[in-house]
């Protein structure tokens, strides 16, 4: 019977592989088979790739539409697992789509999972499992998540982390560390999920290129060389299928803004819950999220119109009204991005682009509101940079070479199900990737159908890229341009119209 370990390298970057500095996943890359149009969930923020990898499924079904955001007026932390839990419970309501974990726990199987990043986003990344006592070791606190009998031997054998270590280098050589551990005391489950808090954390302290976050990718690569060199060595003859993957990319801050600021400025009386004195409440980082105490009423309208003339304003969404069409004129709906959830904000806009203009900034610069600096590596947003994600699968069931057909984070658990035999839920967005498998991809071919989607007003132009394959949807980016249009022109088609 195959078996599946999964390695998540946080925020990794597809492009950022290279002999010198990642010889070990760039040897993965040349003998496995690589998923060269690998892309991540929107939005691109780390709970909810979490929960896309865990459901199979975009935040239009699992319900945690950022890493923070609002339910009942009140600001949800997803970082926080007991945040989290007031969405619902540890049996339900947190999540409102299936997940691997519990499909896993439904048929007698189980799943290791060993994570380093926030305690939120290990919860939401092994949800079911934890709960049905499978071993779950957050190595932040080995005793939170499970009283499963072998983490009880194993955790207490390894002293406690340094809190908040950043760079994280001792933290993901201790998920690595917890892994070996396992192996020696107990037999490998059916699924195995090891999530590296690195890249991500020293991406967003000094940016892609800073020679720290390099020497912090190289060790990155070395800790994923350890279970390499174990699969290499044991794990592929004994059916293991090894997945190397990121759940998102990072673009770079060019410009920092504060939308809150603006809407104040403006004379909006705004903040981050609604309360008595606040009309609308916000969150923003690179994606920003309104919502308004008076959905129906013409407050959204009158912030949209605030905010669309400024330069850092993107490509905007906003949730269907009672008639289907968007609640605000001129953006596109949520469910074009498969975000529409009854926990999405009433309007949510990307931030732009700064591009290469501002500030000599980098190609993949983009604007942003929030604590990190100018220079430092973000996401969360529409751009390729952001989407882009790391897969590269190995092992038996696996091809060998490189796939370049749009494929996705939530396709990566439909494709672990069928081929360990075990039922899909109908919550799950993804697909098998039946053209990666060994003995099951047919030679039938399928086209890519360009399903972008566009809107335009005020003399701009929002677009989101988007292509179509085998009947799914998949992101590939978002732009904004300025347009002149003569006054005799039509406007675009209701957006409400779009196919989603």
């Amino acid at each position: 019977r195959v078996k599946f370990v999964i390695v998540v390298l946080d925020g990794l970057r597809p492009d950022q592989l290279d002999e010198a500095v990642t010889p070990n996943l760039a040897k993965l890359s040349k003998i496995g088979l690589r998923l060269a149009r690998h892309t991540s969930s929107f939005p691109s923020e780390t709970r909810v790739s979490s929960a896309a990898l865990s459901t199979g499924a975009h935040s239009s079904a699992h319900g945690i539409i950022g890493n923070r955001f609002l339910a009942d007026g009140r600001s949800i932390d997803g970082s926080s697992l007991s945040a989290l839990l007031t969405l619902g419970s540890e049996r339900g309501g947190v999540l409102t789509a299936a997940t691997i974990g519990e499909v896993l726990a439904a048929h007698g199987r189980a799943m290791l999972s060993i994570g380093s990043q926030s305690q939120g986003s290990f919860g939401l990344s092994s949800w079911g499992s934890w709960q049905a006592g499978a071993p779950a070791f957050w190595v932040h606190d080995p005793s939170k998540f499970s009283n499963n009998a072998a983490l009880r031997r194993i955790a207490p054998t390894f002293p406690m982390l340094t809190p908040d270590e950043a760079p994280a280098r001792a933290t993901i050589e201790r998920v690595v560390d917890l892994f070996f551990a396992f192996l020696k005391e107990e037999a490998l489950p059916e699924v195995s999920l090891l999530w590296l808090s690195e890249p991500d954390i020293t991406y967003h302290m000094f940016g892609l290129q800073h020679p720290t976050a390099r020497e912090v990718l190289h060790e990155v690569d070395r800790q994923f060389g350890r279970i390499f060199a174990w699969w290499s060595e044991k794990g592929e003859q004994e059916e293991v299928q090894l997945i190397a993957a990121s759940d998102h990319g990072h673009a770079i801050i060019g410009e920092k803004i504060s939308v809150l600021d603006h809407l104040q400025r403006s004379g909006f009386k705004v903040g981050a819950e609604l309360t008595p004195d606040v009309d609308a409440a916000i969150t923003a980082q690179r994606v920003v999220n309104i919502w308004a105490r008076d959905r129906e009423g013409h407050l959204l309208t009158e912030m949209y119109h605030s905010l669309s003339e400024e330069p850092w304003f993107g490509v905007a969404f906003s949730r269907k009204a009672s008639d289907g069409a968007p609640l605000i004129a001129d953006t596109l709906p949520l469910s074009a991005v498969m975000a529409e959830h009854q926990r999405s904000a009433d309007l949510s806009f990307v931030l732009a682009d700064c591009g290469p203009p501002v500030r000599d900034a980098w190609s993949d610069g983009v604007y942003y509101d929030g604590a990190y600096p100018i220079g430092a590596g973000m996401h969360g947003g529409l751009s390729a940079h952001e989407l882009s994600s790391l897969c590269i699968l190995a092992g038996s069931a696996f091809r060998s070479g490189v796939v370049d057909t749009p494929t996705s984070i939530v396709d990566l658990v439909p494709t672990i199900l069928s081929s360990l035999g075990l039922p899909l839920p109908s919550t799950m967005h993804g697909r098998v990737i039946e053209e990666t498998l060994q003995h099951r991809g047919d030679s039938d071919q399928y086209d890519v159908e360009d399903a972008s989607v566009s809107i335009a007003s005020s003399g701009r132009r929002a677009t989101v890229f988007r292509e179509r394959y085998r009947q799914r949807l998949y992101l590939k980016g978002a732009a904004v341009t300025q347009l002149v249009r003569p006054k005799h022109d039509k406007p675009d088609a209701n957006p409400a119209q779009l196919e989603a």
